[in-house]
């Protein structure tokens, strides 16, 4: 089941886009459980989100029909529960969790030295919630703002993670990547710019690495009135006096 953009959902028997999967209350119903994962999601809360001050005479009623009707068309172990709630089924995958499984699993290999999964991980994880908006046709409903603060946290995290394993794999282009990309979405990240940083000087350019870090400083400066934190200014010094030595 895919929450970046619409909801779609993508079977062994092929893919629905979202005027396929069914009508709008089914795939609001679908998105609440989709962003819940695994979590029962109780009938009152689904009532509310689809019918809001207006619910139908047997609300009740008229969430099981929707139910029905979604596992007629995806299956029966597409959703699962009953009178009190429901939730996805157990072998039901979406794409905003498996995102957060791949970064997670990113995050954890610098201290495994696996890096080249971390890597394969990063990119998943990154293809996964970059291809759009979560929930785009949910401007509104603060579950769906949940969910997209979410992608948000896991965009930054896996770029931070794939840029981390580029760097201690050798690949400080692939890093320097990463790591702008970070910035252009929060220009206050210090974490990026220590990344971006390193993969300047460890592709023999220094120059820009010291760029890097007046730009870091002049930000830091004018947004908050502040300067790097002190790892950052320790890695500057230690460009400065390498570049020095190599003079």
């Amino acid at each position: 089941m895919r929450l970046v953009g619409e909801v779609t959902v993508v079977g062994t028997d092929g893919a629905w886009d979202a005027p396929d999967v069914g009508s709008r209350k089914a795939r609001t119903l679908l998105a609440l459980l989709g962003v819940a994962h695994g979590r029962m999601v109780a009938v009152e809360t689904v009532v509310d989100e689809l019918w809001g001050d207006a619910p139908p005479r047997q609300p009740r009623a008229n969430v099981a029909t929707l139910v029905s009707r979604l596992r007629a068309r995806f299956g029966t172990d597409m959703i699962v529960g009953g009178r009190l709630g429901y939730r996805l089924g157990d072998t039901v995958r979406v794409d905003l969790h498996d995102a957060a499984q791949d970064i997670t699993y990113a995050e954890s290999v610098p201290a495994t030295g696996r890096l080249g999964a971390g890597l394969a991980a990063a990119e998943r994880g990154l293809e996964l919630i970059s291809a759009g908006t979560v929930l785009a046709d949910y401007p509104s409903p603060e579950w769906a703002e949940r969910a997209r603060s979410i992608q948000s946290g896991l965009l930054r995290r896996g770029l931070h993670a794939g840029a981390e394993c580029a760097l201690r794999a050798a690949q400080p282009a692939k890093a320097q990547a990463w790591a702008e990309s970070a910035i252009l979405t929060d220009p206050l990240d210090e974490r990026a710019y220590g990344m971006l940083m390193r993969a300047h000087d460890a592709m023999g350019e220094p120059a820009r690495a010291l760029i890097a870090y007046e730009r870091l400083r002049t930000t830091l400066a004018t947004e908050l009135g502040t300067g790097p934190v002190a790892t950052i200014r320790d890695l500057h010094v230690a460009i400065l006096r390498a570049n020095a030595m190599s003079a």
